[in-house]
C-alpha cells in the first residue's frame, strides 16, 4: 500500500512540475507601439444640433446624424506615419507628437498644439476629433440657445508592407519593382 501511495505521490509531483514548467515557458506579450505607417480605412462623422427657444426644443431646427465615409470622400489623408523619435508625417507635413493614456498631442510648431483622443492595437488605430459649441442670446425678448456637436473618428490599419528589394533600398533604381519587362523579351520567352 505504501508503494502505491508513493507512486501516486511521485506521479503527481512530476505532473505538477511539468505543468509549472509549461506555464513559465510562455513568452511575454510584446508591447504594442503607435510607431509605424497607418493607412486610413474609413471615417465616421457624428453631428448633432439642439436649438431651444424659451426653454423648448425646436424640432425643425434640431437633429443629429452619423455617416461613414471613405477617406477620399471625407477628404482625409491616406496615410499617417509615427516615428520612434517623436515625428509624425501626414500629407507632406511634419509635426512632433507624444502619446500617453489614449491622448495624442501633436505640436505643429509656433504654439499650435492639438490634443485628440487616440487608441490603437497592434493592427488598428482610431483618432477622434471633436468640437462643441454652446451659445445663447435673446432676440426680441425670446431667449435662444444653440448647442452643436461635431465628431470625426478616423479609422486606420497598420501598413505592414515591407520593401524587401535590397537593390532598391540602397538606391539602385535599375532593379526597381516598377520597371516593366520589355515587350521583345516577353515575346522571346513565348517562342
Amino acid at each position: 500500500m505504501k508503494k502505491l501511495l508513493y507512486t501516486f505521490l511521485a506521479v503527481s509531483i512530476i505532473f505538477s512540475s511539468c505543468k509549472k514548467e509549461e506555464e513559465n515557458n510562455n513568452p511575454p506579450t510584446p508591447n504594442v507601439s503607435i510607431v509605424g505607417v497607418w493607412t486610413t480605412t474609413s471615417v465616421d462623422i457624428d453631428t448633432s444640433v439642439t436649438v431651444t427657444m424659451m426653454g423648448m426644443v425646436v424640432d425643425s431646427l434640431s437633429g443629429s446624424g452619423s455617416i461613414t465615409m471613405t477617406p477620399n470622400d471625407a477628404d482625409i489623408f491616406e496615410e499617417v506615419e509615427f516615428t520612434n523619435n517623436g515625428k509624425m508625417f501626414v500629407d507632406g507635413d511634419t509635426a512632433d507628437y507624444t502619446y500617453s493614456n489614449n491622448l495624442l498631442t501633436v505640436d505643429f510648431g509656433d504654439g499650435d498644439t492639438e490634443e485628440v483622443s487616440c487608441s490603437f492595437t497592434a493592427t488598428d488605430l482610431s483618432i477622434t476629433l471633436e468640437e462643441t459649441m454652446d451659445t445663447a442670446w435673446t432676440e426680441m425678448g425670446i431667449p435662444i440657445t444653440v448647442s452643436i456637436y461635431w465628431g470625426q473618428t478616423i479609422h486606420c490599419s497598420r501598413n505592414t508592407v515591407i520593401n524587401t528589394n535590397v537593390s532598391q533600398r540602397v538606391g539602385n533604381t535599375n532593379h526597381s519593382w516598377f520597371v516593366k519587362p520589355r515587350i521583345d523579351n516577353i515575346l522571346k520567352s513565348i517562342k
